[in-house]
C-alpha cells in the first residue's frame, strides 16, 4: 500500500510542475467555487414512500450547481454528477454515503469546477426492496430503480437544454455535456450511455417468472427511457418534464458501479471512461454478481458487467475514438500498467483500496446519531475504504485528485475543449530507426533527432492493444524478452515534440 501511495504522491508532484491547461488541470482556487443549492430540475413519481407503507407520490428532484467565479467564459461545458448510495437514503442503505452532499461527491464536483466546468450534482429517485427473500423481487425492484435513474438523468440534461434555449442562466454550452457518477451513480450513467431502445431491457434475466411479466412495466407505469409516456399507453407513473428538448450527452464516466447487461453496449454507444477497484467487494471488476451490502449471507441481486468488461467492449467497438490515443500523461502511464491495454480504464489495485478509496467520513459523528444499524454502516464503510482509519481524508483526496487527473483530460478532448493532452501529433518517424525488420526477437530503436528526446516506447498489436511499454531516456534502446507472437506490430515512440510510429514484423 505504501508503494501505491508513493506512486500517487509522485504523480501529483509531477503534474503540479507542469503548465496548467483549462478543463484539464486545476486552474481556479477552491475559494472561487460558488455552490447554488436545491435547484429543482424535474418532478417525477417516486416509489420511496412505499417502503414506509405509503403510496407512490410526486417528488421534486433537486441539484446543486458548482462553478468558479473566476471562469468568465460566456458558455461553459457541463458535467452532471450522480452520487452513490444503493438506491436508498444514506444510513438506511447501511452505508455512510447516499446523498449529493457526501464528502467525496462534493470533492469531485469542486475539482471539476476548479478546472472550469459547470457541475450539477443531481439527486435521483430512490427506492427498491433489497431485504426481500425473493431474488425476483430484489432484481425487479433494482432494475426499476436504475431505469428511473436513467429517466431522471435524461430530464436533468433536458433541463439545461431548455434553460440554454432561453435565458441560459448557467452559461452552458449544450454541445459539451458529460455525465458521470460514483458507485450507484455509475450504474445509472452506464445504463444511460448504452440503453437506447426498450427492447434491450426485455431479456431473460429481467423477466419475473413468479409474476410472469417483464420486470420494467414501461407501457403501463414507467414510460420510456426519457420519462415520457409511450403513445397509446397509460404511463400511470409518468410526469413529463421539458418535452421538446433532447436528452443526449457527449460522454459518460463511472467510478465503480457496473453495467446491467453487456448486450446493451454496442457500436455507437457513448464514449465511456471507467475507474474501478480491481478487488471491489460490492460491484465486480470484470463479470460477476451484485450483492446487497450489509446482508449476511449476501443476498444476490443480478449478474452484471464490471468496468473491465465494459471497457473491453467499448474499445472493441471503437466507441472511445473521441479520445483514444489523444491523452498521454503520468496518469495514463500508471493506468496502462494494469489495464491490459484498455484505453479509458483506470484500475485501482489492492484489497486495501476496497470499492471507494476516495471516500471519507466522521466515525464519531455517525456513532453519535444513535442509529440501530451504526455497526453495519461502519463495517460497510471500512469495506469501501479499509485504510480510512489510517489516513482519513488526506489519503482519500489523493485518490480524488488522481482519478480526476485521469478522467478530466479525456472529457476535455472528447468535448472538443482541447485537441490532445501530452501528445503532439507531429510525425517524427522520418528520423527514427527501428531494426531488424522483420525480427525474430529483439527490437532496436535509435533516435537520430538531436532536438527531440525519446520519452516512451510502446508496442501495439494491429487492433491497437498495447502489449509492451517502457520509459525511454537514451538515444538508443534495445527491447528484449518481449514474448511477441508472430505477426505485425506498431512500435510507437513518444518524443518531446511529436510521435513516431513504425511497423515491425515478428517472425
Amino acid at each position: 500500500m505504501k508503494k501505491v501511495l508513493l506512486t500517487l504522491t509522485g504523480i501529483l508532484a509531477a503534474v503540479s510542475a507542469m503548465a496548467q491547461t483549462k478543463y484539464v488541470d486545476v486552474l481556479y482556487p477552491e475559494s472561487s467555487i460558488q455552490v447554488t443549492k436545491n435547484i429543482t430540475y424535474a418532478t417525477h413519481i417516486t416509489v420511496l414512500p412505499v417502503l414506509l407503507g405509503g403510496n407512490p407520490a410526486p417528488e421534486n428532484l433537486a441539484m446543486d450547481i458548482y462553478s468558479s467565479s473566476d471562469n468568465t467564459d460566456a458558455k461553459k461545458p457541463l458535467v452532471i454528477f450522480l452520487h452513490t448510495g444503493n438506491f436508498l437514503p444514506r444510513y438506511v442503505n447501511n452505508g455512510v454515503s447516499g446523498a449529493r452532499d457526501d464528502s467525496a461527491t462534493v470533492a469531485f464536483c469542486k475539482r471539476l469546477a476548479q478546472r472550469g466546468y459547470v457541475v450539477a450534482s443531481m439527486s435521483y429517485r430512490l427506492g427498491w426492496n433489497p431485504a426481500s427473500p425473493n431474488e425476483n423481487v430484489r432484481r425487479e425492484t433494482i432494475i426499476n430503480a436504475a431505469y428511473r435513474g436513467v429517466q431522471d438523468l435524461s430530464a436533468c440534461v433536458r433541463f439545461f437544454k431548455k434553460d440554454a434555449a432561453g435565458a441560459n442562466t448557467y452559461g452552458i454550452d449544450t454541445t459539451k455535456i458529460a455525465a458521470g457518477g460514483q458507485g450507484t451513480g455509475g450504474y445509472v450513467t452506464l445504463a444511460y450511455s448504452t440503453l437506447d431502445r426498450l427492447s434491450e431491457i426485455r431479456i431473460e434475466k429481467f423477466y419475473n417468472l413468479d409474476a410472469k411479466r417483464w420486470m420494467v412495466q414501461d407501457s403501463a407505469l414507467m414510460g420510456d427511457l426519457e420519462g415520457f409516456k409511450i403513445p397509446g399507453t397509460t404511463g400511470a407513473m409518468v410526469i413529463e418534464n421539458h418535452k421538446g428538448h433532447t436528452s443526449n450527452a457527449q460522454i459518460t464516466f463511472n467510478l465503480g458501479g457496473a453495467l446491467g447487461d453487456s448486450s446493451w453496449l454496442e457500436a455507437g454507444s457513448l464514449p465511456i471512461i471507467s475507474v474501478h477497484g480491481i478487488q471491489d467487494p460490492f460491484a465486480p471488476y470484470k463479470l460477476g454478481v451484485v450483492a446487497v451490502p450489509g446482508t449476511n449471507p449476501p443476498l444476490n441481486v443480478v449478474d452484471v458487467s464490471g468496468s473491465y468488461d465494459v471497457m473491453m467492449r467499448t474499445n472493441k467497438f471503437n466507441n472511445n475514438a473521441s479520445y483514444k490515443g489523444k491523452v498521454y500523461d503520468v496518469y495514463t502511464m500508471q493506468a496502462n500498467k494494469l489495464n491490459d491495454g484498455l484505453e479509458g480504464l483506470f484500475p485501482i489495485a489492492g484489497a486495501a483500496n476496497g470499492s471507494a478509496p476516495w471516500e471519507w467520513w466522521d466515525t464519531a459523528a455517525i456513532k453519535a446519531l444513535g442509529l440501530s444499524n451504526a455497526a453495519t454502516i461502519l463495517r460497510n464503510a471500512d469495506l469501501s475504504n479499509p485504510l480510512h482509519k489510517v489516513q482519513g481524508k488526506a489519503r482519500a483526496m489523493r485518490y480524488v485528485d488522481s482519478i480526476m487527473g485521469y478522467v478530466a483530460p479525456r472529457l476535455a478532448v472528447s468535448l472538443g475543449l482541447v485537441a490532445s493532452v501530452g501528445v503532439d501529433e507531429r510525425d517524427l518517424s522520418s528520423n527514427i530507426t527501428v531494426y531488424p525488420n522483420p525480427t525474430t526477437g529483439n527490437i532496436n530503436v535509435v533516435n537520430n533527432w538531436t532536438n527531440h528526446q525519446m520519452q516512451r516506447i510502446a508496442i501495439r498489436d494491429m487492433s491497437g492493444k498495447m502489449v509492451f511499454e517502457t520509459g525511454a531516456n537514451a538515444q538508443a534502446m534495445t527491447l528484449s524478452n518481449l514474448g511477441l507472437r508472430p505477426g505485425m506490430y506498431i512500435v510507437e515512440i513518444a518524443l518531446n515534440g511529436g510521435l513516431a510510429r513504425n511497423k515491425v514484423v515478428v517472425q
